[in-house]
């Protein structure tokens, strides 16, 4: 098996291969390709990496995106455009005009958007021409960017992932003292805004039980009191909803993420080009259980074995009161080197509403990047509950499509 990662001069991928390492002799793993644009993180990644599997596959990089990606069976996503310094100017322009900053939701996911679509349709198109690959998204905001692929490029090779399922999964199995395998949850919504309604364990509805244990852990932006009234476990961005004013504080007081994130990240490369151990400052830099996310569910979608993995994709019928064409984060079944939603039954109606409200707005910053039209790209950010007002919304978008011209013209 061959697979691909672009953007592999990530600072995660030592844990992404430490997680291929784990399911190599499974999948008959036998090459892996780096690609990545920054050719001096491609050559510290690739050497660090090396030193790292000492032989368990042989790895290989690259700048020819075709060549990484031809004859591949995977190709995993995780590049970041426009890198680190685009992202801090995600978070620091909303800040100027009184508004949250942060990397996937409201004005900077909308930026980080705009960044992406044109890199992905080229990719996309790429790998279409090259390989048969099934493509795992990782590149942020990643179910905006399924969105975009799955319904305008037309491409069905590609799901995207993230992090946060496996951990509430992690956390849940915790207060239950058992395994993941052992739980099941009505868990539903899109990346980064998800919900979930009801919790089994070994067929036993234990979402009361959940509830309590919960309220006992109860945090300041998502109080105890606040999520039994919702009836719904919330994902931590809903955070930015429903806390705004909170963590808008909180931001203009502390600082951005992204300026830690590149002084953390400075660290890790000094470490990477050094030693042969993944350092444990690795973990600051967020994204737990990335590693075995991406991992399982390729081992899971080789071996075809019907295992659960909630994962970005279309709708099809798993929430019956919301269009099958929505790509949403629900739990699917790895079948065929495909993905087959659960059907999980209705949608809360408070979750049907955000969902409808920010999926609109997806679909507006797709047809505004398309179009290449300003107007649309106003509606859009005129749409979400995080964005601008018509007072500022003219400036801001300006002042966005500035910082980030090499990437996207509107007219």
């Amino acid at each position: 098996m061959k697979i691909a990662v672009i953007g592999a001069g990530s600072s995660y991928t030592p844990e992404l291969i430490s997680g291929l390492m784990c399911v190599a002799k499974e999948l008959d793993l036998d090459q892996v390709w780096f690609h990545d644009v920054d050719e001096r993180r491609l050559h510290i990644m690739h050497s660090f990496c090396e030193r790292l599997i000492k032989g368990c596959f042989a790895l290989f990089k690259t700048s020819d995106f075709v060549q990484a990606v031809r004859r591949a069976d995977y190709v995993i996503f995780q590049f970041r455009p426009g890198g680190l310094k685009s992202r801090k100017l995600d978070e620091e322009i909303p800040l100027k005009y009184g508004l949250i900053g942060q990397e996937t939701t409201g004005v900077g996911g909308f930026a980080a958007a705009l960044r992406a679509f044109g890199v992905i349709e080229n990719y996309v198109d790429l790998i279409d021409k090259n390989s048969e690959a099934l493509i795992i998204n990782f590149t942020n905001p990643s179910g905006h960017i399924t969105e975009f692929v799955l319904n305008y490029l037309g491409f069905e090779r590609f799901i995207g992932l993230c992090n946060v399922p496996i951990n509430v999964l992690k956390h849940i199995s915790k207060l239950f003292s058992c395994n993941v395998e052992d739980i099941f949850v009505k868990y539903y919504g899109l990346n980064h805004l998800s919900f979930i309604e009801k919790v089994w364990f070994k067929n036993k509805d234990v979402t009361n039980e959940l509830f309590n244990k919960v309220s006992q852990q109860s945090e300041p932006e998502l109080p105890a009191w606040l999520i039994s009234s919702l009836g719904l476990f919330v994902n931590p961005y809903l955070r930015y909803y429903l806390s705004t004013q909170t963590v808008l504080n909180k931001l203009m007081k502390e600082g951005t993420r992204a300026q830690k994130v590149l002084e953390i990240e400075e660290r890790l490369f000094q470490h990477y080009e050094k030693f042969d151990s993944i350092p444990e400052e690795l973990s600051l830099r967020g994204g737990s259980l990335y590693s075995t996310a991406a991992a399982m569910l390729i081992r899971d979608l080789a071996l075809s074995n019907n295992s659960v993995h909630i994962v970005n994709t279309k709708n099809d019928g798993s929430i019956q009161n919301l269009p099958s064409d929505y790509v949403l984060e629900i739990p699917c079944l790895t079948k065929s080197k495909r993905v087959l939603p659960v059907s999980l039954g209705e949608a809360d109606q408070f979750a049907v509403g955000l969902i409808h409200t920010i999926k609109m707005y997806e679909r507006l910053t797709i047809e505004a990047y398309l179009k290449k039209s300003k107007s649309i790209a106003m509606k859009a950010l005129l749409l979400h509950p995080l964005g601008p007002r018509s007072h500022n919304v003219r400036e801001l978008l300006e002042e966005i499509l500035e910082a980030n011209r090499e990437y996207v013209r509107l007219s």
